[in-house]
């Protein structure tokens, strides 16, 4: 089950913006073979992480706003903000163990 919150151009100010918390921020789209392969282990680690993160998706070829504003340039991207400021961002494909260890180091 994933804690994925789906985000677009129109939701983007209050999901991600206007968020205090810890966001986890994946930029994916259904045509990137990355993308696939990223996606489900990003929903089981949410699963893992949901106490310590709020986890948001978007489709980056579909909402070039949010993309454009956060200097998304190529998917998979995954941008981990804290108070709305970037505290990392990691661009490409990674396997469970990375991705926790890419939240655990910058959370």
């Amino acid at each position: 089950m994933s804690t994925f919150i789906e985000t677009d151009d129109i939701k983007y100010e209050g999901d991600i913006k206007k968020s205090t918390g810890l966001l986890v921020v994946l930029f994916k789209s259904e045509w990137c073979a990355s993308c696939k392969r990223l996606w489900p282990i990003a929903e089981k680690v949410s699963e893992d992480y949901k106490d310590k993160a709020t986890f948001v998706w978007t489709d980056a070829a579909k909402n070039l706003k949010v993309a454009t504003e956060l200097g998304v340039l190529a998917i998979p991207t995954l941008i981990i903000l804290k108070g709305g400021i970037e505290k990392a961002r990691n661009i490409g494909y990674m396997p469970e163990n990375d991705l926790k260890a890419f939240i655990d180091k910058n959370t």
